[in-house]
């Protein structure tokens, strides 16, 4: 759950509020910090100008054509010269998230060096007050906040009532940015490299990237080595959570009746499909054969990004008999921005963790599936 975003007395209100002036950031991309960042929730773009895109070190080839052009509230539209989406970290280690923002480079003189405007305010699900020059937003360790910087916007809101746009707009204020706290960069173009779980067994092999420092790796060997036995290979090896720990169980509504799902025809191929994979869980006593079941559902394939099949079951209409659960799943992108601030990520996934937790003996035969060559739960 995010925690409340609000404004209150505790929340300093700057003196250079005054004269209502805009919230003025710094955030980083490229690799480089960048002042007198515009935030703008009237704007329904993103915004880099032109002469800060040169000193991010980026070229034009990596602009993507835009063809409709920008108009504002006044004055001729403008041609954009295309659009770019670089990575941006706003706020500060570990309150912070990086988004990639869609901007729209324009060559027009301005005060700033970029326009924050609302889609990536709502992507950062961000509240702004300019009353405090504070924008706050929501993030799994707690409600972080960017506030303007006072002098900054000051110097902006004189040089735009002297009709000084272009002489400001000469400094982008960018400064070299590297991560606080680390001593060494991963190369761009790292590679990987495999360390063995277990020394006995050298075709058993984890991969990771091979910038790792000397004590690292030898930590993460020593750490592979000494949890070598929880590591499974294949469905034969998964011994699955004891059933006195944990099992699934049905709470059905009694008064639903009983679904057999007529038998679907499949291509051979699919066919050939379906049956090594039963074959495979079969083997590591995952599913069993059965023979009258009240309740019969379909295989379904589904083809993977690698272009393999994935083999699923159509149980719409065992979950139509059984309560809703509200519960809602976590958002993937709130999980990622939690690992901010640590410099090594893990990305050791469950074995077929879907078969990890049985099935209540009262149950299985509830899962039955029907194929070409038999009836299985």
């Amino acid at each position: 759950m995010y925690e409340e975003i609000i404004y209150g007395p505790e929340d300093a209100v700057p003196l250079a509020s005054n004269n209502h002036e805009a919230i003025v950031i710094e955030v980083v991309t490229c690799n480089y910090k960048a002042k007198k960042v515009y935030i703008d929730n009237g704007s329904a773009i993103d915004v880099l100008y032109y002469k800060t895109f040169k000193e991010l070190q980026l070229e034009d080839k990596q602009l993507i054509p835009v063809q409709t052009p920008l108009i504002g509230f006044a004055g001729p539209s403008v041609r954009p010269e295309g659009m770019i989406t670089p990575m941006v970290k706003v706020g500060v280690s570990p309150k912070c998230r990086t988004v990639p923002v869609n901007f729209v480079v324009v060559k027009e003189p301005s005060l700033y060096n970029m326009i924050l405007g609302r889609p990536t305010l709502n992507a950062l699900r961000a509240v702004c007050s300019t009353l405090h020059l504070s924008m706050k937003f929501p993030m799994l360790a707690g409600v972080a906040e960017m506030l303007g910087d006072p002098e900054v916007t000051q110097a902006c809101y004189n040089a735009t009532l002297k009709g000084k746009e272009k002489l400001v707009a000469q400094t982008t204020c960018l400064e070299p940015w590297e991560p606080v706290g680390k001593v060494e960069r991963l190369e761009k173009d790292e590679g990987l490299i495999e360390l063995p779980v277990s020394r006995g067994q050298p075709d058993r092999a984890v991969k990771t990237g091979s910038c790792l420092s000397e004590l690292t790796r030898r930590a993460l060997e020593s750490l592979l080595e000494e949890y070598a036995e929880i590591f499974e290979w294949s469905a034969d090896d998964m011994p699955g959570i004891p059933t006195e720990l944990a099992v699934h169980k049905l709470h059905m509504d009694p008064n639903i009746r009983h679904v057999k799902q007529k038998k679907w025809n499949f291509a051979p191929e699919r066919n050939e499909v379906v049956r090594d994979e039963v074959e495979k869980l079969l083997e590591a006593k995952i599913v069993k054969e059965v023979f009258y079941s009240t309740w019969l559902a379909n295989p379904v394939l589904v083809k993977k990004d690698d272009k393999a099949w994935r083999i699923c079951v159509d149980f719409a209409d065992l979950n139509k008999a059984c309560p809703k659960d509200s519960y809602p799943l976590p958002r993937i992108d709130l999980l990622v921005d939690s690992t901010t601030g640590y410099e090594i990520f893990c990305f050791l996934d469950a074995f077929k963790g879907y078969y990890q937790i049985a099935m209540d003996e009262e149950d299985q035969e509830k899962t039955s599936f029907v194929t070409e060559y038999g009836t299985y739960c």
